[in-house]
């Protein structure tokens, strides 16, 4: 009996040591680093039905210039999706609010590419390849608006096939 006592004893005091270790003196989880500020910029649309977005678990892929004035204005934003396919809006002498037609003819062009080498899918160089582009905003620091368009790839006008791009909205905050 006292060798029953005595090993209870002895699994008390060793449970009672495993409860202790597991109390809450424990040193507390690190701080996690705060993820950077968003540049303001992003580009969304639907692509043959897939959603596209630059938004990437909260943080945008986004960013763009301006340089130039009049005419000779450009604006420029690049932005990719998790898979690293892009978009690129190019927009040459746009400097006020409007709806822009962009196709062959126009110096703006908007293109959508793939990581799987098909190609870049844009409005400028191919008949058939169309697109409408409605600035609702923009200033001296940045562009706002919509899009959407039909686009092939310049390569191979004849043959190529189209993306459709419908939804399109961004914004470009311009880095300095």
């Amino acid at each position: 009996m006292k060798t029953f006592k005595t090993l209870s004893k002895l699994a008390l005091t060793v449970f009672m040591v495993f409860m202790v270790s597991c109390s809450k003196d424990d040193p507390a989880p690190s701080t996690p680093t705060p993820l950077p500020i968003p540049s303001g910029s992003y580009i969304n649309a639907v692509v043959d039905g897939v959603n596209f977005t630059t938004n990437i678990f909260g943080v945008s892929t986004a960013s763009g210039t301006r340089s130039g004035s009049g005419d000779l204005t450009l604006i420029q934003e690049v932005g990719a999706d998790l898979g690293g396919n892009g978009i690129a809006i190019n927009l040459l002498g746009i400097t006020t609010t409007g709806t822009y037609t962009l196709d062959g003819n126009s110096d703006s062009v908007i293109a959508y590419t793939t990581t799987s080498g098909t190609g870049a899918f844009g409005t400028g160089g191919c008949p058939g390849a169309t697109g409408t582009l409605i600035v609702t905003f923009l200033d001296n620091t940045k562009i706002e608006g919509t899009f959407s368009f039909i686009g092939k790839d310049v390569d191979n006008c004849a043959t190529s096939a189209t993306k459709t791009v419908t939804n399109g909205s961004f914004r470009c905050v311009f880095l300095l």
